[in-house]
């Protein structure tokens, strides 16, 4: 059979626009499902239950946020680290803001994997609770009959028992069915029966939308809203805490989580039936909370509501202090501007979706106090009304630290005519000891110093200083202003004192108390010779009537020190009777019958410290005595560290030699370095060649050395050995031998090394001096060499031939095997 085309096209549309239709049915549909909040004239609607769980359109209540406020509001039920990463409405807010914000509630759920819908709700299990099919009971039968049976309430509803009579039990309550028993058991002697729930049904419970894991739950008739919430892992931050949707035999219910957060209170308790649908939509319109509050964060509101500020510091737990607090709104504006308003009226509504509330806290400014700070045991501010002078915040000595510098203090005022702070000197010394007071203003702070912080200044003039408190391990004082104004108010302090230097010196201090804080003067000081220089500033100054500088004398046994007044800028010098106490001593070392250190007088000489010393033992060698003399020290040291110097020039040039055939291999570098860091660690000797025999000294007094503070003397034991050191194979000292010539005893001492330079050997004969030999085979006229002498083969100079002026290395090195031979003999000060 044939269809004809006209009829075909009319089929074809008939089809389509049906197809429509079921469409926009389907639609519909979805779109109730997903705003449940709304009803068809488009209001808000919250139902609340019965207590039988059915619902009343009469019992429909809205959440106003005016009932958030911080005397109704309740603490969050439970707190989880957030996630690091940040929604699309976090981070919009959050650059809003300038502050990382979250939203707010999510964190209410705890993991789905632990929810255990088996665990039956602690004290969940009244008399009230309404049995059903599926549920179970734990019978018990004592006396008559003894039995214990677990029943189940079967599909028709009802408890089959031995013994006893059925029993409907599906729709009533535990407690009735209980005492339903228990009047069968009346009936038979002696019995008693038990009834308890230990099972429940299971239901199921459909969980959509905005869930972490949406799906169907099963639970039990004890479980909640919540806990079902709690089995899809909670809410995920897309959907909406405020317009869950309870779908119940066709009838709907919303949540508000809020005020289970905010008020403990709402109806996400209600228990669940078998089929109920809860629906979670998406997030509706927000505000968000920043700055100076307790809980901020981002909120979710009613659609076209508008909350007022106190409102909105309702939801955030209100602001962290009162006080002198901002309130900036920022609103989401056309064309991408942000408008920002002061807000000033806390009852207006003008917060609505996108809102963005910023609290901000004035810089509080402390009132009725004056402040106590630096080198004290009571630092900090003091109540101004018991502390309205000098005198009443310092009581008594116990304030200070143990190191208080006691003739400057400093007040630091407010000066409200230019905006700025101004400084006020005043005496510690003086306020303690009550010959000084000053009235102190609210907002004074009042710095003490250390007498370390004023040596720190002393000590480094150009660099800021960092104050400390008491026994702060800081002696430095940060504040430059203040630095700067203690060193320009210094008395200069000099002369025969411990610690001379600036002080700074407050108005009424005294030449007493100046000499006291310089350490006190020394032993040689002149007490009836102390010169004060006053530089005058005008009429009233030292008793004078005139401007301009003024020096006295003060004999400190005829007048009274603290009758002396000391200024800014004054100076004090303490004048010397004699020359300032100095160790004055020297050393007499090895055979002397009483080596030691002896004292030094102007006149002393090498025969008179031999004489102190008990004189020479018989074992005595005067020819072989090692003077060495302070000056001579410093000077050697001297050599030593210039000519390292001009070694390491000189390698640093032939380093930089264009010609690679004059430049030095690394054998002669080393070489080199070695020499170098030989000279930069050589202790001198510092020798001088003296008559040190008695007998000589007395015939000849010319040749009776001077002492000089320093001086070390060693008096070696007459030898019978003669050293060989140097280049040798086996340094050592052999036997001395009237015959034998040098190259004798370089033979025994194992023979020169591939290093040793023989053309330069010397001999250093026992009284320091010294001479070249010539060891040579073809020599024929050998150098005699008395005990007590060295042979010094020194080392070959070729490596340093590529230096300048590299003939210069043989001296030094033979200075440094002279140097090597006597240190260890001069070294101990034992």
């Amino acid at each position: 059979m044939f269809i004809q085309p006209r009829l075909f096209i009319l089929l074809l549309i008939g089809f389509v626009l049906c197809t429509h239709a079921v469409r926009a049915q389907t639609d519909l549909a979805a779109a109730n499902a997903i705003a449940p909040w709304m009803d068809e004239a488009g209001r808000e609607t919250t139902p609340h239950r019965q207590n039988d769980g059915d619902l009343r359109e009469s019992d429909l209540k809205r959440l106003s946020l005016s009932d958030l406020t911080d005397e109704k509001r309740a603490p969050v039920l439970k707190t989880q680290d957030l996630p690091e990463n940040l929604t699309p409405l976090e981070e919009i807010y959050s650059e809003r803001a300038g502050e990382e914000l979250r939203q707010y509630g999510y964190d209410l759920f705890g993991d789905a994997d632990e929810f255990n819908p088996n665990v039956l709700p602690a004290g969940a299990v009244q008399d009230d609770y309404i049995l059903s099919a599926g549920d179970r009971l734990d019978m018990t039968v004592r006396g008559q009959i003894s039995a214990r049976e677990s029943v189940r309430i079967g599909n028709d509803g009802k408890v089959i028992i031995e013994s006893f009579m059925p029993v409907t039990a599906a729709g009533r309550s535990l407690g009735d069915v209980r005492k339903e028993l228990e009047a069968q058991a009346k009936d038979m002697h002696n019995t008693q029966v038990f009834v308890s729930l230990s099972g429940v049904r299971q239901i199921g419970v459909l969980v959509a939308g905005h869930a972490q894991k949406p799906g169907r739950k099963n639970l039990t008739g004890f479980h909640s809203v919540l806990d079902a919430l709690s089995a899809a892992g909670g809410v995920e931050r897309t959907g909406s805490l405020r317009r869950i949707k309870l779908v119940r035999s066709g009838r709907s219910t919303y949540i508000d989580l809020y005020t289970v957060m905010m008020q403990s209170g709402g109806n996400a308790d209600m228990l669940l039936k078998d089929g109920d649908r809860i629906i979670i939509p998406p997030i509706g319109a927000s505000v968000a909370i920043a700055g100076a509050v307790k809980r901020k964060g981002i909120y979710e509101i009613r659609r076209g509501e508008k909350l007022s500020l106190n409102d909105m510091l309702g939801l955030s737990g209100g602001v962290l202090t009162p006080g002198n607090n901002r309130f900036l709104k920022l609103s989401s504006g056309q064309d991408g501007e942000e408008p920002t308003i002061e807000i000033h009226k806390h009852g207006a509504k003008q917060f609505g979706d996108g809102a963005l509330l910023l609290a901000q806290q004035a810089q509080r400014k402390r009132t009725r106090t004056v402040t106590l700070k630096g080198h004290t045991r009571k630092a900090g501010p003091h109540d101004y009304a018991h502390a309205k002078t000098l005198a009443a915040l310092i009581e008594n000595e116990k304030v200070f630290g143990d190191d208080i510098y006691p003739l400057m203090g400093l007040i630091t005022r407010k000066d409200s005519d230019r905006l700025t702070r101004k400084l006020i000197e005043f005496s510690p010394k003086q306020v303690v000891q009550k010959t000084f007071d000053r009235e102190l203003k609210e907002g004074d702070e009042v710095h003490l110093f250390s007498t370390a912080q004023i040596h720190a200044l002393q000590d480094r003039e150009e660099e800021l200083y960092k104050e400390i408190s008491a026994g702060g391990k800081n002696d430095n004082i940060d504040n430059p202003v203040i630095a700067a104004f203690l060193k320009e108010r210094s008395a200069f302090i000099r002369g025969a004192v411990r610690r001379p230097g600036p002080y700074p010196i407050a108005g009424g201090s005294t030449l007493s108390s100046a000499l006291a804080v310089a350490g006190g003067t020394t032993i040689e000081a002149n007490l009836q010779n102390i010169e004060v220089t006053s530089r005058l500033a005008g009429e009233g100054h030292q008793g004078q009537g005139r401007s301009g500088v003024r020096r006295i004398k003060v004999n400190l046994h005829e007048q009274n020190g603290d009758s002396v007044e000391i200024g800014p800028g004054d100076t004090v010098r303490v004048n010397q009777t004699f020359k300032r106490v100095e160790d004055q001593s020297v050393m007499i070392l090895g055979e002397v019958h009483h080596p030691g250190r002896y004292d030094l007088m102007a006149g002393d000489t090498v025969l008179s410290l031999i004489e102190r010393a008990g004189g020479l033992t018989e074992q005595g060698y005067p020819d072989g005595a090692i003077f060495s003399r302070a000056a001579e020290r410093k000077r050697e040291e001297s050599r030593y560290k210039a000519q390292a110097r001009d070694l390491e020039m000189k390698l640093a040039a032939s380093l930089q030699n264009i010609d690679k055939d004059k430049k030095p291999d690394m054998a002669q570098v080393s070489a080199v370095q070695s020499l170098v860091g030989e000279l930069k660690h050589a202790q001198a000797v510092g020798r001088i060649t003296v008559e040190v025999d008695p007998s000589s000294l007395m015939a000849d007094p010319e040749q009776d050395m001077l002492l000089e503070s320093g001086d070390r003397i060693y008096i070696p034991k007459r030898p019978l050995t003669v050293r060989v050191a140097g280049e040798v194979l086996s340094p050592a000292a052999l036997q001395f031998r009237k015959n034998k010539n040098p190259s004798e005893y370089i033979r025994e001492a194992g023979g020169t090394t591939y290093y040793a330079d023989t053309d330069r050997a010397f001999v250093v004969f026992p009284d320091g001096s010294a001479k070249p030999l010539n060891v040579s085979m073809w020599n024929h006229s050998p150098t005699f060499v008395p005990p007590g002498s060295t042979i010094i083969v020194p080392r070959d100079p070729k490596p340093f031939d590529f230096l300048e002026s590299a003939e210069r290395i043989s001296q030094v090195l033979a200075n440094l095997a002279i140097s090597g031979l006597y240190i260890d003999a001069i070294s101990d000060d034992d």
